[in-house]
Order: structure tokens, then sequence, then C-alpha cells
């Protein structure tokens, strides 16, 4: 048996993970192996020690092999990984608000004479103006509340669009916000016929320049074909909710274990809810890690810092953040979320203080030292290797 135990497969390394130089990020490759015989990493010598060996190898390009060759009863093996370096990385944050229909339907009806009129645009600008805030607001085509479709918002605000869109971009989310889960076909026509509608009418009354490529779907939740098609789309980095595994691995966590190899309560084989289709494994590790690059894919995957502002008080959100910046895995992308309809009065489950919970997640990022960045540019917001 001949096994790479670190890094896994799809890893997104940093300096955190190494040394990094401006040539290259020297990691260090661990594994195991039941045979004598010694095991060559990248055609270097593995040391020895038991069962275990390692090795340091050079991580010189965005995408980098990592080969260990060995012989077992006198036949050769070996175990091939594909890792990436996320080269000068930094600590960086991408802030994305899902569902938005509501302040569209509002500015169609009433014609301010600017966005920013709009008390929800306002309070967006205000915290990117205090913050430096980047926001990426992930539409609907139909408002499923109150009547209005994206072809009857006007074209009138097109430059105030452009103008705005170096911290302010609007991207598909889905039809409508019901029924939920709504592309979970293998088939993935409808996806992909509601994505180009969005993008459309984006374009028609926003520019361009205006549309990003998203970074999550309604819920999270595709078929594998239709994150394919996706990917293939242009869609480079997918959010991941991976629900089920923080009790377990905030537990490792606190024993001061690694969740990757402590945890054993979880059936790593069975998927994760609202993750498209990863594995409680892939959890696991996104927990960890927060990103995981899929190379049959051809995408990222990441998860964020636990938090959802409209499902978080100021209090949880500032107890979540604390875990995520204390966190012993060496990351440096956190992502923030929430949802257009909490902020707005006459919507049943509104939440007043929402505004304000969306400013203190961004603050304490700024205190943290992260960047405001969109993940679907670059590397999860890191351009480098671009």
């Amino acid at each position: 048996m001949l096994k790479i135990t670190y890094p896994r497969h799809g890893a997104i390394l940093n300096r955190n993970q190494g040394q990094e130089t401006a040539e290259a990020l020297r990691i260090t490759v661990t594994g195991a192996s039941t045979s004598a015989a010694p095991v060559l990493v990248n055609g270097v010598t593995a040391k020895r020690q038991g069962q275990t060996f390692s090795a340091n190898v050079d991580l010189k390009a965005k995408f980098n092999t990592i080969t260990a060759t060995s012989e077992d009863n006198g036949k050769p093996c070996s175990q091939e990984i594909r890792v990436l370096w996320d080269k000068k990385s930094f600590p960086r944050y991408n802030f994305f608000i899902d569902d938005h229909s509501f302040f569209l339907t509002d500015i169609a009806k009433e014609r301010p004479a600017s966005l920013f009129d709009h008390f929800y645009l306002k309070g967006l600008r205000d915290i990117h103006r205090k913050l430096g805030t980047k926001f990426t607001l992930n539409l609907f085509y139909r408002n499923d509340h109150h009547p209005f479709e994206l072809k009857d918002f006007p074209d009138c605000y097109r430059q105030e669009w452009l103008d705005n869109r170096d911290w302010l971009r609007l991207s598909f989310h889905a039809y409508s916000e019901f029924p939920d889960r709504p592309y979970t076909d293998p088939d993935p026509t409808k996806l992909m016929e509601d994505f180009a509608l969005l993008k459309k009418e984006i374009t028609r009354f926003a520019g361009a320049e205006t549309f990003i490529q998203p970074v999550v779907i309604h819920w999270a939740v595709t078929s594998r074909e239709g994150v394919l098609a996706l990917a293939k789309n242009g869609m480079s980095a997918f959010y991941t909710g991976i629900r089920g595994v923080s009790e377990a691995c905030e537990k490792a966590i606190a024993k001061g274990l690694n969740p990757v190899d402590a945890v054993t309560e979880i059936d790593r084989s069975a998927i994760s809810d609202i993750s498209y289709f990863r594995t409680m494994d892939d959890a696991i590790y996104l927990y960890c890690y927060k990103k995981l690059y899929d190379f049959d894919i051809g995408a990222t995957f990441f998860t964020n810092s636990g938090v959802c502002c409209n499902s978080h008080t100021q209090e949880q959100i500032a107890a979540n953040l604390k875990l995520a910046f204390n966190a012993p895995f060496g990351n440096e992308t956190f992502g923030l979320a929430s949802h257009e309809q909490y902020t707005f009065p006459y919507y049943k489950n509104y939440i007043p203080d929402h505004l304000e919970r969306i400013e203190l997640a961004a603050r304490l990022m700024t205190e943290q030292g992260a960047k405001p960045v969109q993940f679907a540019e670059g590397l999860l917001g890191n351009t480098a290797w671009d």
C-alpha cells in the first residue's frame, strides 16, 4: 500500500502551508507505505520513519502534479495527485447576497432619480464607502411575492450601474424563488436557459461589465451535469453549504485534532446537503480548509466563514467569525452571505437590523485585515496567476 496523506488531491495551498518565494511554494508531502522499499516523491527519495514517508516538493505553477513511486513485493506502485498554488495569497473576503427581486420591483415601480435613492442600495453603498466592501447581488428573473419580471426593469440607470461596477455586480441566481431546489434535473437545459435569460436582461439594463459569473446557484443544489454545464460556461467557483459537519469538526478542533483525520461519527460517503454532489468527506475537508479544486469539473468548491447575515444575530456573527479567524488551518479566503428579502419591512420575515448585520460582518473582516474581492475573479479573488 502506497498513499499520499498530505496534501489532498485538489488542495489549494498558500504561504501558510509552506515556504513561499517568488519562484515556488515549498511544501512537505507526507504519506504511508507498507513496503520497505524506498519511496520517491517527484523523483526524490523520501525520508522514512517506519511506514511514514515525507519529502519536500516545490510547487512552481498554478497546477502541480505530485507523484509518489515505490515497489511492493517487487512490483512497481505509484500514486499521483494534483494541487494548486495560491501564489501571493492574501487574506480576502467575498460577499454575495441572494434572492434579489424586491429592490428591482420597487425601483421599476417608483422610478427614483438614482438607484441609490432606494434605501437598500443606499445601505449597501454606505457600507462600501465605509469599508470598501464589494457585493455581488444574485438575481431572480421573477418576483414570486409581487408582480414583476426582470424584463420590466428600466435601462435608464445603465450608466449608474456601470459607474459602480467596481464594487457592485449583478449575477444569476435562479428564475424565481420557488420551487425550492429548481435545478436538480440531470438535464441542464432549463438551468442554462434561465442563466442566459438573466444574463441577457442584466446586460440590457446594467451593461455587460456589470454582470459577473455567479459563485452560487439557488439552494447550492444542481445535478452534476448542471455543475459541468455551468463550469463550461465560465463559472469558476461554487459555494457549498456543507451542512451537518460543524459540530463534529469543532469538537475535534477543541481537542487539538484535525477533523480531516479525527471525525469518525459521520458517514463520509453520504452526500452533503446544499453542496451540489460533494460528499461528507469533502464537507469535513472544506470546513477546515475552505476550498477544494475539482479537476474533473475544472472549478473550485468553497465554503463560507459560518456567516449568513439573515440567519445569525450580530452576536452570532461575531462569534462565528472569531472561530473562522482563529482556525488553525492557514486559510486566507473568507466568505460572507445573506438574502435580500429580510431587509424589507413588507416581507413577512423582516429583520430590522439586517443591514447592520451586513455592516458588522464586513467591518470584522476589515479589522482582520481581509481585503474585499470577488471570488468569481482569478483564484477566489487572487489574480496573481492572471
